[in-house]
């Protein structure tokens, strides 16, 4: 009998997070939303500019083409925004990877969302020196460019001077 149980057990434990996604709109873990960025690179690049929302949900679609059977929907409560995101098919493969929808939260919206944020985001200082350390390396990547620019400049000088003395040198024979 006791292992019957520990079977039925494992079973439940083993299924239940499979029927809990084909059932309905569920909370993203941290891993799972991972997961999904894995996925979908408009998702993952959105994440990356804007930090992790306070709420992920995972949401069924209609199974119609072209989209995908599910979408992920992002929630910032500071910014009171819901932001959806899915994948669409062509040719039966999930190769359309968009942001479906954006649109604004209401108060009571927001105060439902407050008790089921549990993302691990930052405090505010953390979010600000995170974003200063974003645009510190934003700011490093636009001086190499420059540098570049520049050095590509100083050469087409040089070769524009060498060609004007050339000519000056022609003339004169």
């Amino acid at each position: 009998m006791g292992r019957v149980v520990t079977v039925v057990v494992a079973l439940v434990a083993l299924v239940s997070p499979a029927l809990a996604e084909v059932g309905g709109a569920h909370d993203l873990t941290e891993q799972e939303l991972q997961a999904e960025m894995g996925r979908n690179a408009a998702l993952a690049a959105y994440i990356r500019r804007n930090g992790l929302p306070d709420v992920a949900e995972i949401r069924p679609l209609a199974t119609r083409p072209p989209w995908d059977d599910h979408e992920v929907a992002l929630y910032y409560i500071d910014g009171r925004t819901e932001i959806g995101f899915a994948r669409a098919m062509i040719l039966g493969r999930p190769d359309i990877e968009i942001e479906r929808y954006e649109r604004p939260l209401t108060d009571e919206q927001i105060a439902v969302l407050a008790t089921r944020a549990h993302l691990e985001r930052a405090d505010p200082t953390m979010r600000a020196e995170q974003a200063a350390d974003r645009a510190e390396a934003a700011a490093g990547s636009v001086e190499t460019a420059a540098g570049s620019a520049e050095r590509a400049a100083d050469r087409a000088e040089a070769i524009a001077s060498k060609m004007e003395t050339s000519f000056h040198q022609r003339l004169r024979k």
